[in-house]
């Protein structure tokens, strides 16, 4: 299975992590204070991994439903469970990053999320697109259609050719030109085959697309425990300061890897499917967690322990522009003006640069303390 842990992985006292950006100046960092935050960060990942197992799970009975039931209404319930399991996804994304750290675990993870979060998706890969009739593994009934046949099938040939995941369902939901009718899930008896006919096997390829994520977030959600000894062994067996850099590190990663490329640099006229049905709403999930990561409402966060204030106060202030430029734009935002997009992207430059402690902010004048001056006398 993808997130089996393999039988020859090192110990986690000799596994290694890149941490490189603890090459930047590092704050003095209380040892207890450290322990305790490293301790709550791992405690608030299983709570957000829970959330997104029940998510979709939820996404799995209600693809059941309409699978049972092709109607409108369960149709648009289906997508709506689609858009929250992957809200939930996208703001785990964090967390999962850190778990995956580990360069004995690092494999596991990329696996991971190419399963659960392969994009773009090429449409015709998986069914009839316009001027194509016969296309995607619906029509080809030289693929038999399991769920191991399916992960086989992903990225097989190209990195857009997803059969499993988030954004392959996408495709089965909305469809390939987000036409998608209830009647196209209807089961069909006619024929010498009802199995090799293309409705059928929408259905089924729907199905099992479905089931893979729901497999792959169950079992993943239950190796976070600590009580687990699995992912979290590793993360708990470092010095609690070296744990704070990990989650830096981690945390630049995310926002090199993943939000990144996600933030296009110029607009799109034509969005076949990237993050086609919330990509605005995807990068907001995983932006909040990481703010509340750095600089939470109550209590420390990392930003107190590894920057200095007034490179918090820049981070902060890039968080909140960074959000608020987000939340004005198109959905998807692939759509939203070249101008904005560009912004955007400084923005998330900008993050980037302060969470690894590259970007060192000068003190504004208006912090500064006027020093007086007595002159002695003559």
């Amino acid at each position: 299975m993808l997130l089996a842990t393999g039988g020859c992985e090192r110990k986690p006292e000799t596994d290694s992590v890149r941490e490189d950006v603890s090459a930047a100046p590092v704050q003095a960092v209380n040892a207890e204070a450290a322990n305790a935050y490293s301790a709550e960060y791992w405690q608030a990942g299983q709570a957000q991994i829970i959330d997104a197992q029940a998510a979709t799970q939820a996404l799995d009975r209600a693809v059941s439903q309409l699978l049972m039931a092709p109607t409108a209404d369960h149709l648009e319930s289906a997508k709506l469970a689609w858009l929250d399991a992957h809200r939930e996804f996208s703001a785990a994304l964090p967390f999962i990053k850190v778990a995956f750290a580990p360069s004995s675990l690092q494999q596991q993870g990329q696996d991971l999320l190419m399963a659960l979060n392969s994009w773009p998706v090429q449409a015709g890969y998986l069914d009839t697109v316009p001027g194509y009739s016969t296309s995607g593994i619906v029509n080809d009934t030289a693929i038999e259609l399991t769920l191991a046949n399916l992960r086989k099938q992903h990225r097989l040939t190209a990195h857009e050719e997803a059969s499993t995941g988030f954004h392959a369902l996408e495709i089965m939901l909305w469809g390939p030109t987000g036409e998608r009718s209830a009647e196209q899930f209807a089961e069909s008896s006619g024929g010498e085959e009802p199995k090799a006919q293309a409705s059928n096997r929408r259905r089924e390829l729907t199905r099992l697309i479905t089931q893979g994520i729901s497999e792959d977030m169950s079992q993943l959600a239950n190796r976070w425990p600590v009580t687990a000894n699995d992912l979290s062994r590793y993360y708990l067996a470092r010095e609690p300061v070296a744990r704070l850099q990990w989650i830096r590190r981690a945390h630049v990663d995310l926002l090199r890897d993943e939000i990144l490329p996600r933030v296009p640099e110029s607009s799109e006229s034509d969005v076949e499917s990237g993050l086609a049905a919330n990509s605005k709403q995807a990068l907001l999930a995983m932006l909040r967690n990481l703010q509340v990561a750095w600089l939470p409402g109550e209590g420390s966060g990392l930003a107190d322990m590894l920057l200095d204030q007034h490179q918090a106060a820049a981070l902060a202030e890039t968080f909140g522009l960074l959000e608020a430029r987000l939340l004005k734009m198109e959905d998807p935002i692939e759509l939203a003006e070249p101008a904005e997009l560009q912004r955007s992207r400084q923005q998330v430059e900008k993050l980037l640069g302060l969470i690894s402690g590259d970007t060192k902010v000068p003190a504004r004048e208006e912090d500064m303390t006027p020093v007086s001056v007595t002159l002695p006398e003559e």
